[in-house]
């Protein structure tokens, strides 16, 4: 009986090969994660789409409720500000906002740092990441032995 490979294609076949991770995968899971940690702004966002349809006209072509259409503006323009103010959120230790740049949380502190910052590859994200200031905090907390000393060898003589 032959024994099938469990990797498998975008079709679904399988092939015995995976392929390498692209940048355009990157970016796509990093979309998906923050679609998941912003569940209710992305519902808004989806509703907010499917409910700006324009108004019906009059005769004269201009929309029957002006007024309920400019205190919709100003309330879209108030969530516009809301999601631009997500996007300049600065939660990294560098001081500048997301702008979109990928980003990976520390399972600690629940901190949201560049991978720049991190010096973290795009190709090999972690699946665990504490940040620096965990790291030390977790060494100080956590019984370690003193790091070995360098053992002196003596020399060869030739």
């Amino acid at each position: 009986m032959e024994q099938k490979n469990s990797v498998t294609d975008v079709a679904g076949m399988s092939n015995g090969y995976r392929r390498p991770r692209t940048s355009a995968d990157f970016y796509d899971f990093c979309t998906m994660v923050l679609q998941y940690a912003n569940y209710e702004g992305w519902k808004k966002d989806e509703l907010r789409n499917e409910t700006n349809q324009s108004p019906p006209l009059d005769s004269s072509g201009s929309s029957v409720n002006s007024e309920s259409t400019s205190s919709g503006q100003k309330d879209k323009q108030s969530e516009d500000d809301e999601d631009s103010d997500s996007f300049n959120l600065v939660t990294c230790f560098c001081g500048k906002p997301f702008a979109g740049r990928p980003m990976i949380e520390c399972l600690e502190c629940l901190t949201w740092i560049h991978l720049s910052c991190a010096r973290i590859k795009k190709t090999n994200i972690p699946e665990v990441f504490l940040c620096a200031t965990c790291k030390k905090k977790q060494r100080s907390v956590s019984p370690t032995s003193p790091p070995d000393k360098a053992v002196k060898r003596p020399r060869r003589s030739t």
